[in-house]
């Protein structure tokens, strides 16, 4: 019985200090909270409600899909996506990702790039929240010039 009860107390301690890291710097994410419950001698079910607890550490997920239009295959192209909020008239950017692309085939096409995922802390998800996501696209090589005419 000493050693659930040492086990069940580390468990606790070790859920309040798992934000530590080496680097020094936690999310204080890991955990809820806890509590010890312990079964007597030849009891079998134990009826317990734990809490109330907060939510903590929450956010919101956004996936970006894009799609562009008359793309020329075989050629490198730059994607960027940027991700904004608009906090009183003023765009704050929250997050970018950026990558490059080869459009398999000949001819011209329609293509569509997966994906790119963006993740924002939000301790309050019952309150609406808006994004504006840009878009910048662009072809990264140009085989007509052998060099640079600028």
């Amino acid at each position: 019985m000493n050693n659930q009860k040492e086990r069940l107390l580390n468990e606790e301690v070790n859920c309040e200090v798992c934000s530590q890291s080496s680097t020094g710097v936690g999310c204080e994410c890991c955990c809820n909270g806890s509590q010890n419950i312990t079964f007597k001698p030849c009891e079998d079910v134990i009826d317990y409600t734990v809490g109330p607890y907060d939510l903590k550490c929450e956010g919101r997920f956004l996936k970006v899909r894009v799609r562009l239009k008359n793309v020329c295959c075989n050629r490198k192209i730059n994607v960027g996506v940027l991700v904004c909020e608009p906090v009183d008239g003023t765009f704050y950017t929250r997050g970018f990702k950026a990558c490059q692309i080869v459009v398999p085939g000949t001819g011209c096409k329609d293509v569509t790039i997966d994906e790119f995922c963006f993740v924002f802390p939000d301790e309050d998800l019952c309150r609406s929240k808006t994004y504006v996501v840009k878009v910048v696209a662009h072809y990264a090589e140009f085989p007509s010039f052998s060099f640079c005419p600028c």
